[in-house]
């Protein structure tokens, strides 16, 4: 009974613990790597083209077989008019070594290590989207929780001002119809915190699917100090130029290229003569009934046969297989041209999108601030005006509502130039880790 107290109290004491826990975006992107399900695939073929570039080296190893043959013979045989009953035993072992294969091996060796460095560049691409989608799901919580302040504090405005003019119609100082007029803006503060947490519970949501956990329960993120006062680079130019160099998806796109090359150069290679060294050993042992046959033994020490020479295969008509294949490969350069230029141009418009949307949002968000300003201000004199009874509640709700549109305009434009900034960042070969 007393362990399983101590069971229960520690389950609850880990819960608790994980409950309290505020994960930082650092923590986010390592757990989201380590667990992402395509991050985990690309793992996998990138394993993959290791074991087929084992494949390929071992092709210079030479190859070695053995074989064991039993055979039993009834009836006669060579045209003899006795019947015999034999069993006969061979035992055989061979060994081919590859010695020129008109540079087949080595091409498909260089081939093999290229499309290993591509997968490697696919599985650092997989880690480059999972991080970038982790830090947008990540944003995209801190925004939440900024409209969730937000309503708060709007709705706590409201719920003053609720109480005071809830006094002045007491007093006889204001109408009937200005207390259903604060009660209506109360409970439009209170429909706007039920979609604000809505809106914070889907976001968290997202990332803990990111993140492969099982429950949104209990999961919380840490509020970090974001920094607004950042330089954008000059032009989109300069990003793209440090992009060639830095992105996963370019290099990828290389060496696949490189290593369509090297399959051209295998193919041809199958023109030339192959020239292979072998060497084996045979034995027999044979019995005849009703025949004096030599011990075993004895059989094995007369018959066996020791051997060793060269093989050399000159190619001359295969029915165009060497030639369709050259074709073949000659066609896969080129498509493998054509995507490394698609690829680069696709980068090229990606990094003009991002760095205008930069632009764009740096201007919103200078833009969101002033606006913010005009919004405290317009609050202000609204608020003192309905105060000394000189405005309708409507204005004063009027200029309330306006300070949190602008307020939460603000919050949205600096989520989104922060963002914005990461991907260029990303672009340049910047990471988060």
């Amino acid at each position: 009974m007393k362990i399983r107290i101590l069971i229960i109290l520690f389950t609850f004491a880990c819960f608790t613990a994980n409950a309290q826990k505020q994960w930082t975006l650092q923590e986010c992107i390592r757990y989201a790597k380590e667990r992402s399900i395509s991050v985990k695939m690309q793992q996998i073929s990138q394993q993959n083209q290791e074991i087929r570039l084992n494949t390929a080296k071992n092709q210079r190893l030479p190859g070695i077989s053995a074989n064991i043959n039993q055979t039993f013979s009834f009836g006669r045989a060579d045209n003899s008019y006795q019947s015999f009953n034999s069993g006969s035993t061979s035992l055989s072992a061979s060994l081919s070594l590859p010695l020129f294969t008109g540079f087949q091996i080595p091409n498909n060796i260089a081939a093999a290590k290229l499309n290993l460095q591509a997968a490697t560049a696919d599985f650092e691409k997989a880690k480059e989207d999972i991080e970038l989608a982790i830090i947008s799901a990540y944003l995209q919580i801190l925004y939440s929780k900024e409209l969730l302040e937000i309503a708060k504090s709007q709705q706590a405005v409201s719920v003053q001002q609720l109480e005071r003019i809830e006094e002045l119609y007491k007093l006889g100082k204001a109408s009937e119809a200005q207390t259903y007029e604060v009660k209506s803006q109360t409970a439009n503060d209170e429909l706007a915190i039920v979609q604000a947490k809505n809106d914070l519970q889907l976001a968290t949501l997202t990332l803990t699917q990111l993140l492969e956990l099982p429950s949104p329960e209990g999961f919380d993120v840490e509020t970090p100090n974001i920094d607004t006062d950042f330089l954008l680079p000059s032009n989109p130019e300069q990003t793209y130029t440090n992009a060639l160099t830095t992105r996963s998806s370019v290099r990828a796109d290389e060496y696949r290229l490189t290593s369509a090359e090297k399959a051209v150069k295998a193919a041809k290679g199958a023109y030339y003569p192959q020239l292979s060294f072998g060497a084996g050993y045979r034995n027999d042992y044979s019995k005849i009934n009703g025949v004096n046959n030599s011990s075993f033994s004895q059989q094995l020490k007369n018959n066996g046969n020791k051997y060793i020479g060269f093989d050399l295969s000159i190619p001359i008509f295969n029915r165009f297989e060497t030639r369709n294949n050259i074709r073949t490969a000659k066609l896969n350069v080129k498509n493998q041209e054509l995507q490394l230029e698609n690829t680069k141009k696709t980068l090229y418009k990606e990094i003009q999108q991002a760095y205008y949307n930069a632009t764009g949002a740096k201007e919103k968000y200078k833009a969101a601030e002033i606006a913010l300003e005009s919004a405290k201000k317009a609050y202000e004199f609204a608020k003192e005006k309905f105060e000394n009874g000189r405005s309708t509640t409507y204005e004063f709700n009027d200029a309330s509502n306006n300070l949190m549109k602008a307020s939460a305009n603000l919050s949205q434009a600096k989520y989104d130039y922060v963002f914005r900034k990461k991907i260029l960042d990303f672009y340049n070969g910047l990471r988060e880790e």
